[in-house]
């Protein structure tokens, strides 16, 4: 399918799983240039084995500092971004009979502070 993105610029928050993954094949797939951004290292690294040519950014979103760094290295690597994808998630898993208000809220917290660092930092 051509959607029009070959050569945008895509950068994938939580890109080296799940969602955030399958998205950046799709993107790849149509030819754009993708930027994913993990916490983790190794997750990256497993990501780009199966990806190929794609840029790799290691950064906690819950801390602004890191989402201004974060668009600093994709716009170096990519320029200007075209595309943000926010699948970057850091909610704990719980057995449901574990899970309470408090756990749901730090979630929830979570995802929200990246998001709005991120925002702010574009």
């Amino acid at each position: 399918m051509e959607l029009g993105l070959r050569n945008r610029a895509v950068l994938i928050t939580g890109g080296s799983k799940g969602i955030g993954l399958a998205c950046a094949r799709a993107f790849l797939d149509e030819g754009a240039r993708v930027a994913i951004v993990s916490r983790d290292r190794g997750n990256l690294d497993k990501a780009a084995a199966q990806l190929g040519k794609i840029t790799l950014i290691v950064a906690d979103l819950t801390h602004a500092d890191e989402a201004k760094r974060m668009v600093r290295e994709a716009e170096a690597a990519l320029g200007p971004i075209d595309v943000l994808v926010n699948s970057a998630g850091a909610a704990k898993r719980y057995p449901p009979d574990d899970l309470n208000a408090q756990s749901w809220h730090a979630a929830m917290d979570a995802k929200s502070e990246g998001r709005v660092s991120i925002l702010l930092a574009l």
